[in-house]
């Protein structure tokens, strides 16, 4: 009996068995993970790589619209143009398949592109969605970005826009407004009408948050009310604060060189010490031969007399301390432009004007000084652009400015007369219409009051033409982009 239990002649075999058994069971468990592991990584390896694809497609399509709207923006002059033709462009990138990508592992990776419009107006919202795909693994990448474009001479206004107003519009005694409104304040009623007053032709446009309760109309309302709507423009105010802003330093030239004209008994001294004197019979007609820039003292006009300032086709500067146009005519001849800088005061009376035969861009005024008066009446006529530091305007019994005004003072006042193409900016101030007055073009204010019949219709004014224009914006400042990010 005791032979048998000691009897061990198997048990390396059973432990041989044994341990063949727990490493087969070992080895198959550490490759099963390692298989398991190995099929995570290339799975976590497609899985990264396809997110790439995606974005990479997402950053070649932004490069693609980027060069788009930096060429769009080179050829066209109008921001309706602009879109018009930019959409053009950037729709034959929907629906693309970019393949332009390496192999991974034997696949083909793709990215399938779409390009999404996500609101009007301007600035206007975009988004790229891009879809990559490496085999079976897909990932989805997008990218909002936004274009805003901006005039290149630095003013633009809402297409279709007659008047942009920070803060009101009041309108009574029949006042007539045609074309589209902007209001900056997001306050209730800020569109007063009463009586038989009409926005027609136009939609109304204000902040969100005050488009239900914009408009102040009485009780019965015989009138016409707009339409109100949502602003989505983004009103350049800041833009505009800058033109009036940069309100440039008056240069400094030698006087003009003393000339007497006449014959031997009619002598008469036309620019003496500085002075041009076209008030005298003897002056009439005279012409001065601007071919250099100059300055005077005075220039003083009188008598219906007639000065004409030939430009010899170039264009040239005329600095005047006072511009005293009492009852006369000033014509430009020849092609070139001039801007004349009036250091103290503007006037015109009677029946003057002002470049009534040559084109509106020959003629610039700028007058400086702080709380300045200007006044346009009677027969009196512009024909020109008229850039002021601080003055209050009023333009009144059939007086008329055809061009481009800009003040930086509180108050501008059209009382009867009509004024076509006429574009104003005065952000500091109240206008005031009335009298029967009749405006076409743009106007951009703090307020605007219409009443005693006067009507403001939408002109289109080429603001390619603006004479006070500021430094363009950078081309960099047409787009805007946000971090890409996945979509799940």
């Amino acid at each position: 009996m005791d032979r048998v239990w000691k009897n061990e002649s198997g048990a390396s075999l059973v432990l041989v068995l044994l341990t063949l058994t727990v490493l087969t069971m070992l080895g198959t468990a550490i490759a099963t993970v390692s298989y398991a592991h190995l099929k995570l990584t290339t799975k976590d390896r497609d899985y990264q790589s396809t997110y790439y694809i995606a974005e990479a497609g997402v950053h070649q399509t932004y490069a693609k619209i980027n060069s788009i709207v930096s060429s769009v923006y080179s050829m066209t002059s109008s921001e309706a143009e602009f879109y018009a033709v930019l959409n053009s462009k950037i729709d034959p990138l929907n629906d693309k398949v970019l393949t332009n990508f390496s192999k991974h592992f034997g696949e083909n990776p793709i990215a399938e592109i779409e390009v999404k419009q996500l609101t009007d107006g301007n600035p206007r919202e975009y988004q790229i969605i891009s879809k990559g795909t490496i085999g079976n693994q897909v990932r989805t990448v997008s990218r909002p970005f936004r274009i805003n474009w901006q005039s290149d001479n630095g003013i633009a206004i809402p297409e279709q826009a007659v008047a942009v107003i920070k803060s009101t519009i009041s309108l009574k005694g029949g006042a007539w407004i045609e074309g589209d409104i902007y209001i900056a304040s997001s306050n209730a009623k800020t569109i007063q009408m009463s009586g038989g007053t009409k926005i027609t032709n136009g939609i109304a446009y204000v902040p969100k948050e005050s488009v239900d309760n914009a408009l102040d109309l009485p009780k019965h309302f015989g009138g016409d009310p707009p339409t109100v709507k949502e602003n989505h423009y983004a009103i350049p105010w800041a833009d505009y604060r800058t033109i009036v802003d940069s309100f440039p330093i008056i240069p400094a030239y030698t006087l003009a060189e003393d000339e007497t004209i006449g014959g031997s008994f009619n002598r008469f001294d036309v620019i003496k010490n500085g002075n041009l004197n076209i008030n005298s019979w003897q002056a009439d007609n005279y012409t001065f031969d601007l071919n250099r820039d100059t300055s005077f003292k005075n220039i003083t006009l009188k008598s219906n007399n007639k000065l004409n300032i030939d430009t010899n086709d170039q264009d040239h500067n005329i600095v005047v301390d006072n511009l005293n146009i009492n009852n006369g005519v000033i014509e430009l001849k020849g092609s070139g432009k001039v801007n004349i800088y009036v250091k103290n005061n503007f006037k015109i009376g009677a029946g003057s004007t002002l470049n009534q035969n040559a084109s509106t861009e020959q003629l610039n005024i700028f007058l400086a000084g702080k709380n300045q008066k200007v006044k346009i009446s009677g027969g009196q006529s512009i024909n020109g652009s008229l850039f002021a530091q601080d003055a209050d305007v009023t333009l009144s019994g059939g007086g008329r400015f055809n061009g481009y005004m800009v003040t930086g003072g509180n108050k501008v006042t059209f009382n009867g007369g009509v004024f076509s193409k006429l574009f104003l900016l005065a952000p500091d101030a109240t206008v005031d219409a009335g009298g029967g007055v009749s405006i076409s073009g743009a106007i951009i204010s703090k307020e605007f009051n219409g009443g005693g019949g006067a009507k403001v219709d939408y002109q289109a004014v080429d603001l390619g033409d603006f004479p006070f224009s500021t430094e363009n914006s950078s081309l960099d400042d047409l787009i805007t982009k946000e971090p890409p990010r996945e979509i799940h």
